[in-house]
């Protein structure tokens, strides 16, 4: 399409799909919830966030899950309290937000993201796809991944950049398109992101709310 670049990450040697997730207290394969395209993203319930987050990432799940999308969500016990156990967090995300839908729109157990505990899915994501900011970790709830068909990382989105805005993204991505441009809007975000990563109480700060493993 004119004006889109081929801006894909070069894929690592990663086998996304054999990473084992956490669900209902068992590992499972990551394969099992990859779609034609895939978002994860990290929620925290009582986030301020959530209420912009929650409802774009819902509605842009079910306007794509009929052609492959697939919208995943991993909690944790670091950064900001989460207070909710997983199962709780599965069911107010189905109260509130009406997601949930195994295993095309998944909220999974509680996960660490940092650390020598971190899950290996996160470690590997932040891994092959830094920041702009040059963080190769989880900065602030609801960073978003898109993902391909494989489950390597195409593009990775900050905090407060809603679902609505990566929706051209993930068109592209179900179409086997190259994906568009970074937009002035997605630079702008990240720039923000990088300012709220270092004051932020949501921001994971080390020794501040995680800590390493010893």
């Amino acid at each position: 399409a004119p004006g889109a670049v081929s801006t894909m990450p070069t894929p690592s040697n990663t086998d996304y799909t054999k990473i084992r997730v956490p669900y209902n207290r068992e590992n499972v394969e990551f394969g099992k919830f990859l779609g034609k395209a895939t978002i994860v993203f990290n929620m925290k319930l009582d986030d301020p966030q959530t209420m912009n987050q929650y409802p774009t990432l819902v509605e842009i799940s079910n306007k794509y899950k009929a052609d492959g999308l697939n919208v995943l969500c991993f909690p944790s016990e670091q950064g900001y309290f989460e207070p909710d156990d997983d199962e709780t967090c599965r069911a107010k995300s189905r109260e509130y937000y009406y997601f949930g839908d195994y295993p095309r729109a998944v909220v999974f157990d509680k996960v660490d993201f940092i650390g020598a505990s971190a899950s290996p899915l996160y470690s590997a994501l932040t891994k092959d796809l830094p920041t702009p900011n040059g963080y190769s970790r989880i900065t602030l709830n609801y960073e978003k991944f898109l993902l391909d068909a494989s489950g390597h990382p195409v593009r990775r989105y900050p905090r407060k950049y809603s679902a609505y805005d990566m929706e051209e993204d993930v068109r592209a991505l179900l179409r086997g398109e190259p994906l568009p441009e970074e937009s002035a809007a997605f630079k702008k975000a990240w720039r923000e992101a990088k300012r709220e990563a270092v004051k932020s109480e949501y921001a994971f700060r080390f020794n501040y709310n995680y800590y390493d493993s010893p």
